[in-house]
């Protein structure tokens, strides 16, 4: 009965479509940090070839389960993926390659974990299925996996970062080739270590291929028939490896691939700490000799790079070369770099020599010819900037020899649109930018150099000014100018004067008809040049003269007429301001109403609407005063209030009083009304003070009767 589940049992494994047979093997390892914090490293191993029938991926988490030494569980860590690399695919032997489909990556899960001192230590483990099914000293149809796991000592032991492999060693062995590899690890605290060959763990099954790991003790994979941990593959003389030293050796005789399982113990003063267990798959394969020296032929760029040569070494399988350069008479033209750089003396044609591998028994030989001349690396100087049709001269530059065929695309010039010879001249009617491409010819070698020529518009300019105006007054002129650089302008105002800007104003100080020119010019792009000339452009008319007399420039208040008597030239109109009135007649009488300096300002203006003005002033003096002595505020209309009459006055003030004395009104209005006050009949004095527009000072004193 139990012999018939098992093999149900066996048959569902196989029979599994969640196989997941990627695993090439692992190992673990940790270092004590500060405090109670570990780093474990768990490094895992995979097949990338066809013996990855699912083309499985590493997990996107490794599972680990810490125990105490004891075997309980304390807790578990998901770890996640960050990226694998491909482990390279190295022979001792040069001459020897393995197959293409020999392929590995690598990858680490790396995780801090707090572990408190105890007195029975830790055991970190992780379990993945499944091996690649192709392993020759594994049971046909037994999917077995992998257990890495690693152990901490209890806290009695001290501090402990455990050992970890130096290097992973070769995945192709070749078959009936010797294999040496220092398999060596690296302890951080020093312990002594020790190495012998060992069955790995078998971990996890086709059902559940990446579970967290169960408690210790795990169990040993399952060999096939003749094999064992210490004689794990076919060979004469089998594999070994050194207890001391690490160095793992092996004649392989057999091809296939194998389960190899090496493990180092570190101890400590002679008691055990810990071991570290690599778990890992050879594969014994038939190896070619497929050395090739070959070199890169040289490119039609290559030809005229230059007297230094860089020639590309596209051996195969090569490991070291010795390169010959060719030159007559010399021994040291020699490198033995793979990728030398060499500079020759002169130009020619050079037989150059690789060998690859020399003095092996595989060593291969090429001669290629490399012909070297300078770099042709022609250009030319951009023209400036051209105004349309106007010629630009073309210079071809570079390494040029009398052999060098020099030709030109013009592109759209007007004339011509092809031409040749290193000395050409080209016109260009488009404005904006047009190509140029010069290519030269020589030793079976070409190259090109392209540029262009840029043609700005000539000035398009035009001016307005004011056409007439009279003299000693401003004329305005505006000039404008299309281009693609800034335009300078110069005016010529036909007087002698002159004048620079788009936008200028003018005063012609005397009457006649002038010439007006603009010149415009740009210093740059399309150096270039415009006039236009008006001829009597500006008419310019003479100012009339206002002037006047006053008689007598001085009046009394008592008789203040004067006479206004005109003496203006070229005037047509006349204009007078006095005391706010106007008087458009040449010459009249005034009659002033009040004393003061008045001013009379005379506008006249001429036919061509030129004016002028003067101004003269007039000084009445003296001043009148006259009040009432009585008054009737009884709302009739009629001397309801007591308003004195006052003329002349530039300072003025009132005071009234009753006849006790009290003030009942003040004010320093010469017009100012006493309303009375609502007070009764009476008798009431006032004291007035007149200042006059001279220097003349008068008081008066009064009585006035309110009537009721």
């Amino acid at each position: 009965m139990y012999r018939h589940l098992l093999n149900l049992v066996l048959g569902l494994l196989v029979s599994s479509g969640a196989w997941a047979t990627h695993v090439l093997g692992g190992e673990m390892y940790y270092d004590k940090l500060s405090g109670n914090q570990y780093q474990i490293t768990l490094k895992l191993y995979r097949d990338c070839g066809p013996g990855n029938t699912n083309g499985t991926a590493f997990d996107a988490e490794a599972k680990l389960v810490v125990f105490d030494g004891n075997g309980a569980q304390q807790f578990v860590i998901d770890v996640p993926f960050t990226g694998e690399q491909t482990v390279p695919v190295e022979l001792n032997n040069p001459c020897l390659a393995a197959p293409p489909s020999i392929c590995a990556t690598w990858t680490e899960y790396i995780t801090l974990v707090d572990l408190p001192p105890n007195t029975e230590g830790y055991v970190i483990s992780y379990q993945r299925c499944c091996r690649t099914p192709t392993m020759v000293n594994l049971p046909t149809g037994l999917l077995q996996g992998l257990t890495c796991t690693v152990q901490i000592p209890p806290v009695q032991s001290g501090p402990n970062s455990s050992p970890r492999f130096n290097d992973y060693p070769p995945i192709a062995m070749c078959m009936d080739e010797d294999m040496v590899f220092d398999h060596s690890a690296t302890d951080p605290d020093g312990d002594s270590l020790v190495y012998d060959l060992f069955t790995p763990f078998q971990g996890a099954d086709a059902i559940d291929p990446a579970p967290y790991a169960p408690p210790p003790p795990y169990f040993p994979i399952v060999w096939a028939a003749g094999y064992s941990g210490i004689d794990p593959m076919d060979g004469n003389p089998p594999m070994a490896i050194d207890g001391s030293t690490g160095e793992l050796t092996v004649h392989p005789t057999l091809l296939g691939s194998f389960t190899v399982g090496v493990r180092v113990r570190e101890y400590r003063d002679g008691v055990l700490l810990s071991a570290s267990i690599r778990d890992l798959r050879f594969d014994v394969v038939l190896c070619d000799i497929t050395i090739i020296a070959n070199v890169q032929g040289q490119s039609v760029e290559q030809l005229c790079s230059g007297r230094t040569v860089e020639p590309i070494n596209e051996s195969v399988n090569g490991q070291f070369y010795h390169w010959d350069f060719g030159v007559q008479g010399i021994l040291s033209d020699t490198s033995d770099l793979e990728f030398p750089t060499w500079t020759y003396a002169d130009t020619g044609s050079y037989d150059i020599t690789l060998i690859a591998n020399p003095g092996w028994p595989c060593a291969d030989t090429t001669v290629s010819t490399f012909q070297v001349y300078l770099p042709l690396e022609p250009y030319f100087a951009r023209p400036p900037i051209r105004c349309p049709n106007e010629p630009a001269q073309f210079i071809a530059e570079g390494s040029l020899t009398t052999t060098t065929l020099v030709t030109w695309d013009l592109g759209t010039a007007g004339s011509p649109e092809q031409a040749t010879g290193p000395l050409i001249f080209a016109e260009f009617a488009e404005l904006g930018g047009h190509p140029v491409v010069l290519t030269v010819e020589d030793h079976g070698c070409s190259a090109s150099y392209a540029d262009s020529v840029m043609v700005y518009p000539r000035i398009i300019m035009d001016l307005e000014t004011d056409r007439a105006g009279c003299e000693k007054t401003m004329f305005a002129f505006s000039g404008t100018a299309e281009a693609w650089t800034p335009v300078q302008f110069a005016w010529d105002f036909g007087d002698g004067e002159l004048a620079n800007g788009p936008d200028v104003e003018h005063v012609y100080a005397d009457p006649g008809l002038y010439d007006v020119s603009l010149n415009t010019w740009t210093l740059d792009g399309c150096i270039d040049q415009a006039t236009i000339t008006l001829p009597d452009q500006v008419e310019v008319f003479p100012i009339p003269i206002a002037e006047f007399t006053i008689e007598p420039a001085t009046v009394s208040l008592l008789d203040p007429r004067v006479e206004v008597v005109d003496f203006s030239q070229l005037a047509e109109e006349w204009t007078y301001e006095i005391e706010g009135k106007t008087v458009t007649t040449p010459s009249f009488d005034y009659l002033f109403d009040d004393a003061g300096r008045f001013n009379i300002l005379l506008t006249v203006t001429s036919g061509e609407n030129c004016t002028d003005t003067v101004t003269h002033t007039v000084f009445v003096m003296d001043h009148l005063f006259y009040a009432p002595n009585a008054f009737t505020p009884d709302g009739d209309g009629l001397n309801d209030t007591f308003a004195p009459l006052v003329k002349g006055a530039r300072l003025y003030e009132i005071i009234i009083t009753d006849r006790w004395g009290i003030e009942r009104f003040r004010s320093t209005d010469p017009k100012a009304e006493w309303s009375g006050d609502g007070l009764p009949q009476g008798i009431f004095g006032y004291q007035v003070r007149i200042a006059e527009h001279g220097a003349y000072r008068k008081e008066y004193k009064g009585f006035v009767t309110l009537l009721r």
